[in-house]
């Protein structure tokens, strides 16, 4: 299924499981038909003035010791979805 920018985001929630695809896991070494699980991931941000966080979903990346945003899976347009699916209680 192809999704829109605003659908994904909708969808890509705290919680929601999605499924590597093969180009995806290909392009990402990563693993096909691995399962992730979105958690609530906490981001420092700076404007220039002060420093803030927020939240988003995200995975914990445990080589990095740091969360991984959606946005920092699958692009700030989510160009690198791709093949993945977005697993649902009935798949």
């Amino acid at each position: 299924m192809i999704y829109t920018k605003e659908q994904l985001e909708e969808k890509l929630v705290i919680g929601a499981k999605i499924k590597f695809g093969k180009k995806y896991a290909k392009d990402h070494n990563s693993s096909e038909g691995k399962v992730i699980e979105l958690i609530e991931g906490t981001f420092e941000c700076d404007n220039g003035l002060y420093t803030y966080y927020e939240s988003c979903p995200a995975i914990w990346n445990e080589k990095t010791k740091d969360f991984d945003s959606i946005y920092h899976l699958f692009g700030n347009d989510f160009e690198w979805f791709m093949d993945c699916k977005i697993l649902t209680k009935e798949t």
